[in-house]
């Protein structure tokens, strides 16, 4: 798990070959939003792009620690 500074339109949760994607859609609760899921060997291009955007923010991010120091 990581924390980053980066606005998003969008919660993207990757697993194996399938990815999670929540949209954000202005002035409604999360709970409201679409989720779609998306298998990279049915969405090939579709997964790419989403694939490039969560590797830029995982890549920019810090690990979230344990640490009980930090608070």
């Amino acid at each position: 798990m990581r924390m980053h500074q980066t606005t998003l339109y969008t919660s993207m949760f990757r697993v194996d070959d399938e990815m999670i994607v929540n949209f954000h859609i202005y002035g409604s609760p999360g709970r409201s939003n679409p989720v779609m899921v998306f298998a990279r060997a049915d969405e090939p291009r579709l997964w790419a792009t989403l694939d490039r955007a969560f590797e830029q923010v995982w890549n920019s991010a810090k690990p979230l620690t344990t640490d009980p120091i930090r608070t």
